[in-house]
């Protein structure tokens, strides 16, 4: 706790909460621990006994701790689930603690083998649908309906594999990135130029497995590729702009 800054500021319980939120997240406390008592709250952070509840209660909305009651209670660090680590890895994107080149490369890891499941189990009906999806990709380039229009095709293909455990990591990595972007919008053509689909779709649609596989992973590439590039300029401005 000796870390903690005294707060000073207008707004003390939101300093108090984001001050704790950092801390979950650097992994000072883990799943299971129990955070410093009211009292020692109070006494690191020099605040009111209301300030420090009020930052408690925050972080329970925020679905990081559960509060007890009774003599053993107190505010204890929720396990992380896949809900609550897309919006984990959201905070920790814009405190420049996590980077768009670790979570695609987790893409990397999983969304080949899904393309090529999907391909496996593609039928007339599926074929439809990606192909809608595909040629809807660019009916706006207004935020947020852009965000899922280019993302439609891989929340199609994870439909597909008929894996629920690897469609419900896949959907929350590409949840992820769609949140993030949102957050400072780049233009959806340079951060997803349209027609990147086309050859994997078409893999897919072919039945062609292995294509499929090989199709997304060259696709997710070219897509981190840029990402990066936008994630510096973003990165570059946001230094600037604190300055």
């Amino acid at each position: 706790m000796n870390n903690f800054k005294p707060i000073k500021q207008v707004k003390a319980s939101e300093e108090v909460f984001q001050q704790l939120k950092a801390a979950i997240f650097d992994g000072q406390f883990v799943a299971g621990d129990k955070l410093p008592s009211e009292r020692e709250l109070i006494e690191n952070f020099q605040v009111s006994r209301t300030v420090v509840r009020e930052s408690l209660k925050a972080l329970e909305a925020s679905d990081l701790v559960v509060i007890k009651q009774g003599a053993m209670g107190g505010a204890f660090v929720k396990q992380m689930t896949f809900e609550r680590l897309t919006t984990a890895t959201e905070d920790l994107f814009f405190m420049n603690q996590m980077s768009f080149t670790e979570i695609c490369k987790a893409r990397l890891e999983i969304e080949p083998i899904i393309a090529r499941l999907a391909a496996e189990n593609c039928n007339p009906e599926y074929a439809k649908k990606l192909i809608a999806a595909c040629e809807q990709e660019s009916s706006t380039l207004a935020y947020p309906e852009t965000i899922y229009l280019r993302r439609k095709v891989h929340f199609i293909l994870a439909e597909m594999c008929e894996n629920r455990y690897l469609m419900a990591i896949s959907k929350s990595l590409i949840e992820l990135v769609g949140n993030i972007t949102q957050k400072f919008q780049p233009p959806t053509d340079d951060i997803h130029p349209p027609g990147m689909h086309s050859k994997l779709v078409q893999a897919v649609i072919n039945n062609d497995g292995e294509g499929a596989e090989k199709a997304m992973y060259r696709h997710l590439k070219d897509f981190l590729d840029i990402l990066q590039a936008i994630e510096a300029e973003y990165r570059q401005n946001s230094m600037t702009n604190s300055n």
